[in-house]
């Protein structure tokens, strides 16, 4: 039974991670496409953003109902 709850968390940490990955990458190359100067603790709120965004939208889908 532990197994299964573990399976879940790293599932919903992998997801979220992903996201704040993106986040970051997308925010650092659109910054450098316009040559602006951005700082490395605005790089990092977005990541944390972006982690936060991912938990949410996998606790969102996750309490929708499987048809069966």
């Amino acid at each position: 039974m532990n197994i299964h709850e573990l399976n879940w968390l790293w599932t919903l940490l992998g997801i979220a991670l992903l996201c704040a990955i993106f986040a970051f990458l997308i925010t650092f190359l659109t910054c450098k496409i316009v040559h602006k100067q951005i700082s490395i603790e605005v790089l990092m709120m977005v990541a944390v953003i972006g982690f936060l965004l991912g938990v949410i939208g996998v606790f969102i889908y996750a309490s929708q109902a499987m048809p069966l």
